[in-house]
């Protein structure tokens, strides 16, 4: 019984592969020693190639610089004659043959008059759902919904004969994917991806993506020039500072970006968190850390919630977030509080109000700040210039 070589996959942009691009495809499909022959001949993009007749006739001229590369392709007889290796030329033939079959289906499928089998339609039904779908499509509608719909159709089927190292993903679906890891978890996002081969790209390259992101949270830091960007995009002067604190599982991390460790309860200066205090390049240090410093059992959460007279509600904006072992006085909180309210007037944002839970020392530092039952010897905060009292803008100012 006669055996036939399955022809190998091919990308869908096969025609467009330039250069490096093309020379990574024949080294999958070929090998090495094809490709140093198609680097010899110039041969750059599968257009190329297949203007060629006779790949190896080229070796058959009798040349004292052609020695080096013939030895690779074939041998020479004792009569002169030269043989192309078996092997090598039953992949040249296989690659040419598989390229000249995907450049007739794009013939076939660029045809204006396609017409889809009837024993097609049968065997896969979802075409009769699929074809619709395009043709009542536009690339020009606006609807984001219709586009990422669109998008993630087309990316599982161009994955769908690809070796997974050359799969390809559009920015939208990175996103999208982004957004599944963040709001799943890893656990969510393995399920979906390996029940779904070719719509979400590895964990790494998820990883990589979010790591990258401009918006990347370093612990301890308050992030005033972004809030004041994300409150001119919500056109709003006014806001409700809220802090509060949530359990966590206390652990070491090491943070690449910063090249320090988190987990450690960062020291205070005036009420805030000192970043970048746990970084070393010691490994004795590190182990006299973990040996001898508190590790953070708390998260503290500073959020900023703008004030606006439009109908939408507004989200809150993270300010800043840290670790705590829960051990800070009322005079951290106040110095805290008055950094916030200064670092506000600068950019001229008014912060009306803090709002926190009843524990005893916020409790003391609001009475403490409004002169209520207690005052400071040294600090009259609620004579300051903004005690009290906001100016609130006119209507037009406001819309």
């Amino acid at each position: 019984m006669q055996k036939t070589l399955m022809a190998p996959t091919l990308p869908v942009n096969v025609f467009k592969l330039r250069g490096e691009e093309f020379f990574q495809l024949v080294q999958e499909q070929c090998g090495a020693t094809m490709v140093q022959i198609l680097r010899y001949l110039e041969v750059m993009s599968a257009d190329c190639l297949l203007h060629i007749e006779d790949l190896f006739a080229f070796f058959h001229y009798d040349s004292p610089d052609l020695l080096p590369i013939k030895k690779k392709v074939g041998i020479t007889l004792n009569d002169g004659s030269f043989k192309v290796k078996v092997g090598l030329s039953i992949q040249a033939n296989n690659f040419i043959q598989s390229l000249k079959t995907f450049q007739q289906q794009e013939t076939f499928f660029s045809s204006t008059d396609l017409t889809i089998p009837a024993v097609l339609l049968d065997r896969y039904p979802i075409l009769r759902q699929i074809v619709p779908f395009f043709v009542n499509d536009s690339p020009e509608r606006s609807d984001t919904r219709i586009k990422f719909k669109r998008t993630l159709i087309k990316t599982i089927i161009m994955n769908h004969d690809r070796v997974k190292c050359r799969f390809s993903y559009d920015s939208s679906i990175r996103e999208f994917a982004s957004c599944i890891f963040i709001l799943g978890g890893r656990n969510v996002y393995e399920f979906i991806r390996i029940n779904i081969p070719g719509l979400l790209p590895s964990l790494t390259v998820v990883q990589a993506l979010i790591d990258s992101s401009t918006n990347n949270l370093q612990e301890g830091e308050f992030r005033y020039d972004a809030m004041s960007d994300y409150l001119s995009s919500k056109r709003s002067k006014f806001v409700f500072a809220a802090e509060d604190c949530t359990s966590v599982i206390p652990k070491i991390t090491y943070n690449v970006q910063s090249n320090t460790f988190t987990g450690f309860t960062p020291p205070l200066k005036d009420g805030l968190p000192q970043i970048n205090t746990f970084s070393t390049e010691s490994f004795s240090e590190l182990e006299h850390w973990s040996s001898t410093l508190d590790i953070s059992n708390l998260l503290n959460v500073h959020m900023i919630q703008p004030i606006t007279v439009a109908s939408n509600s507004c989200s809150p904006f993270l300010l800043s977030a840290y670790g705590t072992d829960n051990r800070f006085i009322t005079e951290d909180i106040i110095l805290r509080w008055v950094n916030m309210v200064d670092e506000c007037v600068k950019r001229e944002i008014n912060l009306v109000g803090f709002a926190t839970d009843c524990d005893s020392r916020y409790l003391r530092s609001m009475r403490l700040l409004m002169g209520f039952f207690a005052t400071m010897s040294n600090q009259k905060f609620h004579q300051r210039k903004n005690a009290f009292h906001v100016n609130i803008p006119p209507v037009s100012y406001i819309f």
